[in-house]
C-alpha cells in the first residue's frame, strides 16, 4: 500500500546536500512549501562547501550540515561524522524528508532522518538505487525539464501546487554582502557585463577557449561595455589571464555570499552553465551561457528571464549521451555567435533599466 503524508506534517526535511547551482534551483520548491505551510519547521540537510550559497534563505529554520572534510578523514573520522550527523537528525523527529539529491548518499541521509514519510523520485528518475532509500516516489513525465520544475514536482505528494512562477526567483542575501557588493559596483563604474569562463575540474573539456574568450571580451570593450570576469578558487588564474589579455576588469576575491549579490547586480551573465549562471538568472538577470551537448531546456533561465544557449550543434552526435558528445560542441562556437548572444540581451528592454 502506498504511504500518504498526514495533512497536520509540520516538521520537514530537505536533503540536497550540493551542488551549489542545484542547491539554489532547490529555492523556488522551498519557498513555495514555505508560503503553502507558512507555519512549518523546514530544515535543510547540506554539506558544508556548499551551505554559504543559501545560508540566508528566509524559507529555512535549521541547516544541518555535513562536513565533507570529516568524511574524506580516514574511516575512523568518517563514521564519527555520520554518527553525528544521524543523531542530529533523529533528534529533531522529522515528519516528512524530501530527497532532491536522488544519489545514494542523499538516499543514506533521507532514511537516517527517521522520517516515516520519505519522498523521492522513482526508480526511472533517481540514480544509483535511491529510490530503495524513499518510500513516496514522484514520477517525471519529462525527465530532460528544467531541474527547477523537476524539484517542484517533489511537493505534489504534499498537495501543494508544483507550478513556477516569478515570485519563486530571488536570492536571500545577507545585508553585509549586498552593501560590499552595491559599493564595488558603484567604485568599478556600473559594469553592465558579468563573465564567468570557467568551469568544475570534472567539466574543464565543457569551456570556451581562452582566446575566444579575449576577443569577445576586448571587442564588447570597443563596444563601450565594461565586462567583469569572475571566478572560482580553482580558476583564478586562467580568468586572470583572460582578463589581461583583453583589457578588462577581474573581480576581487570574494566569498559566495559576496558574489551572489555582486553578480545581481549586472545587465548581463554570459559563461559556462555553472553556478554564476543561476546566481545570475535567479535574480532576474538575462543570461548567455554554453549549453554544448546540454540539453539547454534543463539548466536555462525560466521565463520571463531572457537567455541564449550557444551550442556548436553540427558537431552533435545523434544518440550518443551528452558525456560523450564531443568537446567541440563548445570549443567551436564562433566569437561572433557568442557576441551577437551579448549584445542582443544587452540590448533587450530590461537590460537597460537594472537599477
Amino acid at each position: 500500500m502506498a504511504r500518504s503524508v498526514p495533512d497536520d506534517a509540520s516538521r520537514f526535511l530537505v536533503v540536497r546536500l550540493g551542488a551549489i547551482g542545484d542547491c539554489l534551483r532547490v529555492v523556488p520548491a522551498l519557498r513555495r512549501l514555505r508560503r503553502e505551510r507558512p507555519g512549518a519547521h523546514i530544515a535543510w540537510a547540506i554539506e558544508n562547501w556548499a551551505h554559504g550559497a543559501v545560508s540566508a534563505c528566509s524559507a529555512v529554520d535549521r541547516f544541518h550540515i555535513l562536513d565533507r572534510g570529516r568524511l574524506g578523514a580516514g574511516p575512523r573520522g568518517a563514521l564519527t561524522e555520520l554518527a553525528r550527523f544521524k543523531a542530529e537528525l533523529a533528534a529533531e523527529g522529522y515528519q516528512v524528508a524530501l530527497d532532491f539529491h536522488a544519489r545514494l548518499k542523499s538516499g543514506v541521509v533521507t532514511r537516517m532522518s527517521g522520517a516515516p514519510c520519505r519522498i523521492g523520485y522513482g526508480r526511472a528518475d533517481a540514480t544509483e538505487g535511491n529510490h530503495l532509500f524513499t518510500n513516496i516516489h514522484v514520477r517525471l513525465e519529462d525527465p530532460s525539464e528544467s531541474r527547477v520544475l523537476r524539484y517542484l514536482e517533489l511537493l505534489g505528494p504534499l498537495g501543494i501546487p508544483t507550478e513556477y512562477g516569478p515570485e519563486l526567483a530571488g536570492l536571500d542575501l545577507e545585508a553585509e554582502d549586498l552593501e560590499m557588493a552595491q559599493g564595488w559596483h558603484q567604485k568599478a563604474g556600473r559594469p553592465r557585463l558579468a563573465v564567468y569562463p570557467g568551469t568544475s575540474a570534472r567539466r574543464a573539456g565543457e569551456r570556451w577557449p581562452s582566446n575566444k574568450w579575449i576577443a569577445l571580451l576586448a571587442q564588447l570593450a570597443r563596444d563601450g561595455v565594461r565586462p567583469v570576469v569572475f571566478w572560482g578558487p580553482s580558476d583564478q588564474h586562467s580568468a586572470a589571464e583572460i582578463a589581461d589579455g583583453a583589457g578588462v576588469e577581474l573581480a576581487p576575491r570574494s566569498t559566495l555570499g559576496e558574489m551572489m549579490a555582486m553578480l545581481g547586480l549586472f545587465d548581463c551573465f554570459v559563461g559556462a552553465d555553472t553556478a554564476a549562471m543561476h546566481m545570475s538568472w535567479l535574480q532576474g538577470v538575462p543570461a548567455v551561457f554554453f549549453s554544448g551537448p546540454r540539453l539547454a531546456r534543463t539548466d536555462a533561465p525560466l521565463a520571463p528571464v531572457p537567455s541564449r544557449a550557444l551550442c556548436a550543434s553540427r558537431y552533435l552526435v545523434e544518440g550518443r549521451r551528452y558525456g560523450r558528445q564531443p568537446k567541440e560542441t563548445v570549443t567551436e562556437v564562433s566569437v561572433e555567435e557568442a557576441l551577437t548572444a551579448v549584445r542582443d540581451l544587452l540590448g533587450h528592454p530590461g537590460g537597460d533599466q537594472r537599477e
